[in-house]
């Protein structure tokens, strides 16, 4: 076997093709590693590049690595400093400098560890704008809802996070009661059911109609538990028995769910502030609370099964 490969050696069109092969697949690693220290890590492309091949061909000078990695000479020196101040590159000063990479697992971790401390630095300035904006905006909000509900009484909107955003806002600014005919096969929001539990807690009356579906997941059959243990009426109904997908708040607004003429796009939503539809809907809301059972039992049933 050996003596194969010493005659195949001296094949020198075999040695370039074999040749031609390695270069392929050093490049094509090249490429891949330096795509990901760009779309992972936050090098720049030239950072990148003179990173990689000091790794790969080992410490050499400015013009060595401008050459080697295709680098602008001009900008050789910005990106090699900005290496360095990122703990990946050290200088060994003569004329010229050279530069060599510090070890992977320190050099990569360090730079994690500076990522890490900006991103929450970020997340931090962040969170305190928006605790600023909230409050600020709030104030106005506060001063202007009532104005404009009572000047809209009607809106259009598609049931999407906006919506779903004022819609728990609605539950919890309710007065005395909200009634909700569901037909969603689905179960609530994350948002709704907390703001329905403030408005528990608060004192307010919340009675709904409903059915559980396969749709529904073991937490949340687990959540929708809590959420009737807080305080919530509801009672189970075949949604083939609920005619209009609706919610009455204090017998003032009523929001109408309207299904969508195609499966991706949203829902359309209808709210409206006309006591006299609510209290006729309200009428249409008890025959519905009547023929339905209460869900407790039977969610605890279907969450039993969907656990054994």
């Amino acid at each position: 076997m050996l003596r194969f490969v010493t005659q195949r050696a001296c094949n020198k069109p075999y040695i370039a093709q074999f040749g031609s092969i390695v270069q392929g697949l050093f490049m094509e690693d090249w490429l891949r590693i330096t795509g990901i220290l760009n779309k992972q890590v936050g090098l720049t492309p030239y950072e990148s590049r003179a990173y990689v091949s000091l790794m790969m061909y080992g410490p050499m000078s400015p013009s060595e690595i401008a050459k080697k990695a295709s680098i602008p000479r001009p900008r050789t020196y910005d990106v090699l400093q900005s290496l360095m101040e990122k703990g990946l590159l050290v200088e060994q000063s003569g004329k010229p400098s050279i530069y060599a990479c510090v070890e992977p697992a320190q050099g990569l971790k360090s730079l994690l560890i500076e990522m890490e401390m900006e991103a929450s630095r970020q997340l931090e300035e962040r969170r305190k704008s928006v605790q600023t904006l909230t409050k600020l905006l709030s104030q106005m909000y506060e001063k202007s809802k009532s104005l404009k509900l009572e000047r809209s009484k009607v809106w259009f909107t598609e049931r999407d996070a906006a919506f779903i955003a004022i819609y728990s806002e609605a539950i919890r600014s309710c007065e005395k009661e909200i009634l909700i005919a569901s037909t969603s096969p689905y179960p609530p929001e994350k948002e709704i059911l907390e703001a329905a539990k403030y408005a528990l807690n608060n004192g307010r009356s919340i009675r709904v109609v409903r059915q559980i579906t396969e749709f529904w997941t073991s937490e949340d059959l687990e959540n929708y538990e809590k959420y009737i243990e807080a305080g919530s009426q509801v009672r189970y109904l075949d949604i083939r028995e609920i005619p209009l997908r609706f919610m009455i708040f204090d017998e003032k607004d009523v929001i109408l769910v309207f299904p969508s003429e195609s499966e991706s796009a949203e829902l359309g939503a209808l709210w409206l502030r006309i006591p006299p539809l609510a209290r006729i809907l309200r009428q249409n809301f008890e025959k519905l609370w009547t023929k339905g059972k209460p869900m407790l039992p039977i969610l605890k049933e279907i969450r039993n099964k969907k656990q054994s």
